[in-house]
């Protein structure tokens, strides 16, 4: 709603150029229409000022050529050139104007100039709405041409980015008899053999409505008719002064200016880089009795801001889409559509904002995105606190997470609480799940810092492996520390443990079926530490870790002895065939076993 408020097409250099570039691709779309046929063009080119004795060319050329298109059947000529200064061949052009319906040019002068008088300069029947408190003095033809034609204005307006898109239908002038408003070179030369027309401007809004001998034109917001140019220069038929013996102007008006080298009056346009003046005031004359006018009036700016509206819901939606390749095939196809929609338009006469349209669907996207991700996040978060924060991004960042993967080093605990069983039973279960609950904020607190990775909770049991998802130096020690932070963060509750605890190789890999899957280690290290935490048990100890841990790596065999574990060689674990030796023995109660053997 914002952007159809601020309506950024009409906004600024920067918005304007870009609706300037966008309604540039809309004409490149379209391609050139077929030229009017109730408009001509006649000018002193090249050709035609090379048959002359003097340059620029004198009134006698201009009535001349006046004459001759008279002769071949012009309904009104109207003269695209300034004849200000008088001349001593001014009777002879006032003579071929009276042939028939003329008009002659006016322009602004510069402020500091004196007004020319405009005598009978024709114009509107009916002007509504305010008038300029800042009109420039007028600058009319030469006094002996006046009251032999009407006039009309040929004051053209470049927008910000220096192209020429819309006309002025009317100028207010100074003169010395006060303001008076010039109607447009154009549609001074529509009105010359029909009625007056009227000029409405909406009082305080912007707009208004040009109403004459043709199909009501509407104005646009800045109070200017919108060109709908036919095509690049020479798409309206254009004859040179020098060959206008077999032209065929008959029932048309025609329009003559001069295109020849040293003239200036050439424009910048989305169809032609340097599109003769002539040629523009032209364009208006055809668009205006074709109702060919483009509209970027208040409505036009109604039907923009619904489009805008409608793709930038739209664009919310295909933007939050779960799967990112819907998503970008469903945003392609939205932008194809919108761009569409708006090419639709244009070519039956709305000039809709674009600018608008495309920056409400690219918010709408990027809107729609912003909400995916974040709530894409926001579920990997949920997730990922069910597993190992040292596993969530292995998992997440692979399309088949964990898959042929080799089997790696890793050291494996197996935890229990002892007499829990009996505990549960004594404080139901409700109590049991509180007393879990802290205990596995304690478990988590005493694994992360030291690079461990809970996979499992199992009641009072739990699995803790470090080395995952790659094996590092200082996994041993790192998971006896663990241990010891553990015994020392539970020993105030008076809760007792056992752990068992061996190191080798196992496979890391996701386990279950197309829906459910956990990861997951496997391998007799797994089936080890399991055995070893039993053997704890048995022998009525805290720890029971295997020769493969501690022999692993010098500060865990310090460790070991620091805390005077009793090395137990030659022990049977119940389902192995084979024996092994075991540390067995009692955390040490004062942390500083951990820090010297790390030391």
């Amino acid at each position: 709603m914002i952007l159809v408020i601020w309506h950024p097409g009409e906004k600024g250099r920067i918005g304007a150029g870009i609706e300037g570039r966008l309604l540039d691709l809309r004409f490149a779309v379209r391609g050139p229409l077929p030229p009017p046929d109730s408009v001509a063009i006649v000018v002193f080119d090249d050709l035609a000022v090379s048959t002359l004795e003097a340059f620029p060319p004198s009134r006698a050329d201009i009535a001349r050529t006046v004459r001759q298109a008279f002769a071949a059947g012009a309904e009104v000529v109207a003269l695209d050139l300034l004849l200000v200064d008088p001349r001593d061949d001014d009777p002879t052009l006032a003579e071929a104007l009276k042939l028939g319906p003329t008009v002659l040019a006016v322009a602004e002068a510069r402020s500091e100039a004196t007004p020319s008088a405009l005598n009978n300069p024709g114009g509107f029947g009916l002007v509504v709405g305010p008038r300029p408190t800042a009109a420039l003095p007028a600058m009319g033809p030469a006094p002996g041409l006046q009251g032999r034609a009407a006039m009309g204005h040929v004051t053209v307006q470049h927008n910000s980015d220096g192209m020429l898109r819309r006309m002025w239908p009317a100028l207010t002038v100074q003169t010395p008899d006060g303001l008076i408003t010039v109607p447009g070179l154009a549609i001074a030369a529509i009105s010359a053999q029909r009625s007056r027309p009227d000029l409405i401007l909406s009082g305080g809004f912007p707009g208004g409505r040009l109403e004459g001998a043709w199909p009501t034109a509407r104005l646009d917001l800045q109070g200017a008719l919108p060109l709908n140019f036919y095509g690049p220069s020479g798409t309206i038929p254009i004859h040179s002064a020098a060959a206008l013996s077999e032209a065929d102007l008959h029932g048309k008006i025609v329009f003559i200016g001069a295109t020849a080298t040293g003239f200036g009056d050439r424009h910048a346009t989305s169809l032609d880089a340097t599109l003769p003046g002539v040629e523009a005031h032209a364009t208006l004359a055809g668009n205006l009795l074709d109702g060919r006018v483009l509209r970027r009036d208040l409505i036009a700016l109604g039907l923009g801001g619904a489009l805008a509206f409608t793709v930038a819901l739209a664009g919310f939606l295909a933007g939050g889409l779960a799967r990112p390749w819907l998503a970008l095939l469903v945003s392609a196809l939205l932008a194809a559509a919108t761009l569409s929609a708006l090419q639709a338009a244009f070519e039956v006469g709305w000039w809709l904002d674009a600018t608008t349209v495309l920056a409400a669907l690219l918010l709408g996207l990027v809107a729609g995105g912003t909400l995916r991700f974040l709530n894409t996040r926001r579920r990997a978060t949920n997730l990922a606190r069910f597993q190992s924060p040292r596993l969530v991004e292995a998992i997440a960042s692979q399309t088949n997470p964990l898959s042929s993967r080799a089997p790696q080093q890793a050291v494996v605990l197996f935890v229990d609480v002892a007499g829990f069983t009996t505990m549960a039973e004594r404080i139901g279960p409700a109590g049991t799940a509180d007393f879990l609950s802290a205990f596995h904020e304690q478990v988590e607190a005493a694994a992360d810092p030291l690079g461990g990775a809970i996979l499992d909770f199992s009641g009072d049991g739990l699995l803790v492996v470090f080395g995952l998802p790659e094996p590092a130096e200082g996994d041993a020690i790192h998971a006896l520390e663990f241990a010891e932070r553990l015994f020392h963060a539970v020993a105030k509750d008076s809760v007792s443990l056992r752990i068992g605890g061996h190191a080798g190789k196992v496979q890391l890999g996701i386990l279950g079926g197309k829906r459910h899957r956990v990861v997951s280690i496997s391998g007799d290290v797994v089936n080890m530490a399991s055995r070893l935490q039993e053997f704890a048990k048995s022998q009525g100890v805290e720890l029971a870790m295997s020769d493969a841990l501690i022999a692993s790596e010098s500060r865990a065999l310090a460790w070991a002895e620091t805390a005077h574990l009793t090395p137990l060689a030659d022990q049977s674990l119940r389902g192995r065939s084979s024996t092994e030796k075991i540390w067995i023995g009692e955390v040490p109660k004062r942390s500083t076993v951990t820090s010297n053997a790390i030391k």
